[in-house]
């Protein structure tokens, strides 16, 4: 009969997997319109705010206002390595974009 004693230090063998990942955006999702942005970092992450700006629309000499307030609109906090593939694919998709419409 043998007595063989299970190693207390055998660690379970890693295995790398890759998984397909798909978007499933449903059509409820809401679109907020967007044109101002902050991002700041703090700790490990950075956050994107997305705010909207409406300027006055009549202004004459005057009835200048002293400040113009933006209306945030959302929030998003994301990872450093996130961050750093949204500004590669933001860079790429901007650059596709002024190529096509000739700038």
């Amino acid at each position: 009969m043998s007595t063989k004693r299970p190693s207390a230090r055998r660690k379970p063998k890693q295995v790398a997997v890759s998984v397909p990942v798909q978007w499933g955006i449903p059509d409820s999702l809401p679109t907020v319109y967007a044109n101002q942005l902050i991002i700041t970092h703090a700790g490990s992450e950075f956050y994107l705010i997305f705010g909207e700006l409406v300027p006055p629309t009549i202004l004459g000499e005057g009835n200048l206002p002293e400040k113009v307030d933006i209306k945030p609109v959302a929030k998003v906090a994301v990872s450093p390595e996130a961050m750093l593939r949204f500004a590669e694919v933001i860079a790429s998709n901007v650059k596709r974009f002024t190529e096509r419409a000739g700038e």
